[in-house]
């Protein structure tokens, strides 16, 4: 198995954090992932290639085979068999809302091919071009400046109970408006989303052993209770947080 990934420049990089390359005559694989904090979006030039779960679209063309994968609330699977040869962009969680419309356009099969073309079955890839080309699916779409906020405001708290209310006194929209303007683009709600940052979070420490005790990761994570920490964890994760600490020691 062949594969390479590599980060954009700017302006792309508004959008695109990383761009991946995977190519093998035969792989089998099926492997289960926890609730990730990206859009991703998929083009796969093999054989099978599957996703399934919350937020998942494929489409299916002549000789192009496209997937976009949103945010979600629960795992999901991968299954890949045959000739393995897929490019896949990880994206800004708002993103999805930005490209769900051009998904399986004429605008998106081009593309594909251009990807197929500068990246995937050459040796020295123009990345230059392709970048160019990623870049024109966004087009004049500027970010919304109401989900900068949010993102900014997010980062430079600590998340817990009250931080989506202290959030709605900051905007000039109404909460209903806001909300619906948020799970346009990201297909979750902004409380999602903030659990969504708080199991990622959590991942975060239990994986780098940042705390002795269970019930201290949870609160450093933004939850305000254990029994709290372990549903939410449970339903994003499909394990409970010790179950996912033993998971680790199994790899």
């Amino acid at each position: 198995m062949t594969s390479y990934s590599y980060r954009p420049n700017a302006p792309l990089n508004q959008y695109v954090d990383l761009i991946w390359v995977g190519k093998a005559s035969n792989l089998q694989l099926e492997a289960k992932h926890h609730a990730a904090m990206f859009t991703e979006l998929i083009f796969n030039y093999g054989d099978t290639f599957q996703v399934e779960g919350q937020n998942i679209v494929n489409y299916i063309g002549t000789d192009n085979h496209q997937i976009i994968s949103g945010l979600k609330t629960e795992p999901f699977q991968t299954k890949v068999s045959g000739v393995y040869g897929s490019v896949g962009l990880i994206l800004k969680p708002f993103c999805y809302g930005m490209l769900i419309d051009q998904f399986g356009s004429k605008a998106m099969e081009q593309i594909s091919e251009i990807l197929y073309n500068h990246l995937f079955a050459i040796n020295e890839p123009n990345y230059q071009l392709v970048e160019k080309k990623l870049l024109s699916l966004f087009g004049n779409k500027a970010i919304d400046n109401d989900l900068m906020k949010f993102e900014n405001y997010l980062s430079s708290k600590v998340l817990g109970k009250g931080s989506l209310s202290d959030f709605n006194l900051s905007i000039s929209i109404s909460q209903k408006s806001f909300i619906q303007k948020f799970k346009k683009n990201y297909q979750l709600t902004p409380g999602e989303y903030v659990k969504l940052k708080q199991v990622n979070h959590a991942i975060h420490l239990l994986q780098n052993n940042n705390a002795e005790k269970l019930i201290q990761v949870g609160l450093d994570a933004g939850f305000y209770d254990q029994s709290h920490f372990i549903r939410v964890f449970k339903k994003f994760c499909g394990l409970s947080p010790k179950q996912f600490v033993k998971s680790l020691k199994k790899e």
